[in-house]
């Protein structure tokens, strides 16, 4: 189940309300500041998960900048 949207279903089902960063990091083990490697697959692959309609996301502001976070609707 290599880079699959599933994995990122079983992670929102353990972690509710994660943002993109947390989900790349906890289930591709990609960190965005550590590696010179693109996070376009991995943000391609959360987008395709919102096409499909297997989770959302939603825009919280606060002062530094906006955050996504991606929750399964229930």
């Amino acid at each position: 189940m290599a880079n699959s949207v599933k994995e990122v279903v079983e992670y929102l089902k353990r972690n509710p309300m994660s943002t993109e960063t947390e989900i790349q990091e906890g289930v591709w083990g990609y960190y965005r500041g550590s590696t010179w490697e693109s996070n376009k697959k991995y943000a391609d692959l959360l987008r395709r998960g919102l096409r499909k309609g297997l989770y959302s996301r939603v825009e919280i502001e606060n002062s530094r900048r906006s955050k996504f976070f991606y929750f399964i609707k229930k």
